[in-house]
């Protein structure tokens, strides 16, 4: 959803007195005297927030026909952001930059730190002994293998 405020920092129109201006918004925006001058202390303030960019055109041709200088500041995020991206972290996975991070021996759920895996429930530890005996029966069978391969 568009987000659009009203900027407003002492600036009057050509031909128009800062006395007039500041009358005619304290008149408009409904403040007293000493709010008005703050207007114009040559900080920029906000006159109106979350309008949309039809409200907030409106206020400005508003106020603009009253002899103030008033900007237009678009709050909604911009989708077209650019991020600046690391070219030496570039190839590292998640795994590598997250030190703190494990992956579950199982499921291969990638998670923090934890005794159980937030996925399939399974103890880590077990399941890492379990795959260790796993890939060791699996390491012993492909020397046997390569034994008979060899000696035929």
């Amino acid at each position: 959803m568009d987000r659009f405020q009203i900027l407003f920092s002492g600036q009057v129109l050509d031909g128009a007195t800062e006395a007039a201006v500041r009358t005619n918004l304290a008149r408009k925006l409904a403040i007293d005297e000493r709010k008005a001058n703050r207007l114009f202390s040559g900080r920029t303030v906000v006159l109106k927030s979350d309008l949309t960019r039809d409200a907030a055109e409106a206020l400005q041709r508003e106020l603009g026909e009253l002899g103030a200088v008033v900007r237009i500041k678009d709050l909604s995020p911009d989708d077209r952001a650019t991020f600046k991206v690391d070219e030496k972290l570039r190839d590292r996975t998640l795994k590598d930059i997250t030190a703190a991070h494990l992956e579950c021996p199982r499921c291969g759920h990638l998670q923090l730190d934890a005794e159980h895996c937030a996925r399939c429930g399974v103890e880590i530890e077990a399941a890492r002994r379990e795959k260790r005996r796993e890939d060791l029966l699996i390491e012993q069978k492909i020397r046997e293998l390569r034994g008979r391969k060899a000696r035929s």
